[in-house]
């Protein structure tokens, strides 16, 4: 599988003119409170999710007990306990995670429409990234490769980018809105 993510959040950016600020995240672990909604349909892969990202999160400094991981029955159900888990846990960063297999119907379809909605909303309406790690495939082995691949898999991805998107705008060199104009 082609990679379309780099290891490190720097590697590989353009080279911008000087002056040009630049904001990037770290993968930095250490005090970060993240939480997971797993979907227990097809849960031979959503485990393999949930354990690779856990792994993840554990080897860039999260502690056990700043991660919750909840379990519902399917994908579709995800989202309220995004909410909840948002609500209870104050998590910097909620990683999503399901499998959606395209079937004879619509039905995976319009479950995936819903869900990309819906977790953009709930991240705006929480301020809070959620990292959709919902995999959509056409086939089960399609879906394998995408979940059963460890550090290389969806679930290893989601924990990066929920760490990197957690990082406060003062950790990212961008300045908080009451320093806006308050320069010398």
């Amino acid at each position: 599988m082609e990679k379309h993510f780099t290891p490190q959040p720097e590697e590989g950016l353009p080279n911008l003119p000087e002056g040009v600020e630049v904001s990037v995240g770290t993968h930095q672990g250490a005090g970060r409170k993240i939480g997971i909604v797993a979907a227990r349909f097809n849960i031979r892969l959503t485990g393999a999710l949930v354990s690779s990202a856990v792994e993840t999160l554990m080897a860039h400094g999260v502690s056990a007990s700043d991660i919750q991981v909840v379990w519902v029955p399917g994908s579709f159900e995800i989202p309220l306990a995004l909410k909840r888990l948002h609500h209870s846990f104050s998590p910097q960063a909620l990683i999503p995670m399901g499998v959606v297999l395209e079937g004879a119907t619509l039905h995976a379809e319009l479950i995936m429409r819903s869900l990309t909605k819906t977790f953009t909303e709930l991240s705006l309406e929480l301020d809070c990234p959620v990292i959709d790690a919902v995999v959509s495939s056409h086939t089960i082995e399609q879906a394998e490769e995408r979940c059963l691949s460890g550090s290389e898999s969806r679930g290893a991805y989601a924990a990066l980018a929920a760490l990197e998107c957690a990082a406060e705008p003062r950790e990212r060199g961008i300045k908080d809105r009451g320093q806006i104009g308050s320069e010398s």
